[in-house]
């Protein structure tokens, strides 16, 4: 009956892709991208300069840090943008300046493309680094303002304005941006996703803040959450830095790479899995793994095994692209001397 199963399971699954059909539709859904991106842009720069009059206006030092967040936010969204124009630029013959030869072009092939969509990840690392930088300009003149009673302002309500205004245009916006990251299944998208909505729950918190300052008059609550804001900025900061250097080395998670191996390991054909390992070019997931087979399957049976390899990684999980080496069972090759 599972034999049954998994024989269905296999011929109701979508052709097999080959790169060309990938790469045009990653680029396509990378393009269709950067277009909204450029929208957050648009609107976090409006929020910025909103937030920063309202906050000098106000005397307000947590408005102010909510004023920089967005700042950041525009920051890292057009690093974004670079990362991913270099990573829909197709048919030249440079990558970031350097030249590649024709002969270089034609054998790597579409190596030469997953290294464009790697840089995608390293300006989502520098907009990580943009804002721990911010993160601590912050933190250290909330801080600085908090040991000097002196220097406190009174909180006037207006801040609360210009916070409110934030937090109702950021709900929007974190809408439209969860729409389209599900629909084009972009990680720069989910990204800005969820970027939008931690910054919109910050606006609130600014809005709260403003008023438990002027109800309450509590002149350090206004100091104390500015640096709560910026220990916040700071630790989102570090999380997008860390991942995207986990990327860069080519780390990826042992729990998904072994849920890989067992999903192959129940095809008849296959006797092990000897090898197995994957990495992101980008926001694309690529796979290597090294199969035992029986040693007396013929060719045909041998490249009709890949063909359904490639074609149910990318249905179950979403992998571009799986380079498989067949071996006799009992030969366990490592990818160094095979």
């Amino acid at each position: 009956m599972n034999l049954l199963c998994l024989l269905w399971e296999v011929m109701t699954m979508p052709p097999t892709h080959d790169w060309h059909t990938v790469q045009q539709q990653v680029i396509k859904n990378l393009r269709a991208a950067r277009h909204h991106l450029w929208g957050n842009v648009i609107v976090y720069l409006g929020l910025f300069l909103v937030e920063y009059l309202y906050a000098n206006i106000g005397h307000s030092q947590t408005l102010r840090a909510d004023a920089f967040n967005n700042l950041s936010g525009i920051i890292s969204t057009g690093l974004l943008l670079t990362g991913l124009f270099i990573a829909t630029k197709t048919h030249d013959d440079d990558l970031m300046g350097a030249p590649i030869s024709p002969a270089e072009q034609a054998s790597l092939g579409p190596r030469i493309q997953q290294s464009r969509f790697r840089f995608e990840t390293v300006y989502t690392l520098i907009a990580g680094v943009v804002m721990i930088a911010i993160a601590i300009e912050i933190i250290g003149r909330g801080l600085l303002t908090l040991l000097n009673p002196t220097t406190i302002k009174t909180t006037l309500p207006i801040a609360g304005i210009g916070a409110g205004i934030s937090g109702m245009v950021l709900f929007i916006l974190w809408g439209f941006n969860h729409y389209w990251s599900r629909k084009l299944n972009n990680a720069a998208l989910i990204a800005a996703s969820r970027d939008t909505f931690s910054d919109a729950l910050t606006s609130l918190v600014t809005v709260l803040t403003v008023l438990g300052t002027t109800l309450l008059k509590v002149t350090w609550l206004d100091s104390l959450t500015s640096i709560a804001l910026g220990i916040y900025i700071l630790h989102s900061g570090i999380g997008i830095f860390s991942t995207s250097s986990l990327n860069l080395v080519d780390y990826f998670d042992p729990y998904l790479e072994a849920q890989y191996q067992e999903k192959i390991e129940t095809l008849p054909p296959v006797v092990q899995v000897t090898f197995l390992k994957a990495h992101y070019d980008g926001s694309l997931i690529m796979l290597s793994v090294i199969i035992a087979v029986d040693g007396n399957m013929t060719a045909n049976q041998i490249y009709q095994l890949t063909q359904r390899i490639n074609t149910l990684m990318w249905a179950k999980f979403g992998v571009m692209e799986t380079d498989v080496m067949i071996v006799p069972a009992g030969l366990k090759p490592t990818p160094e001397n095979s």
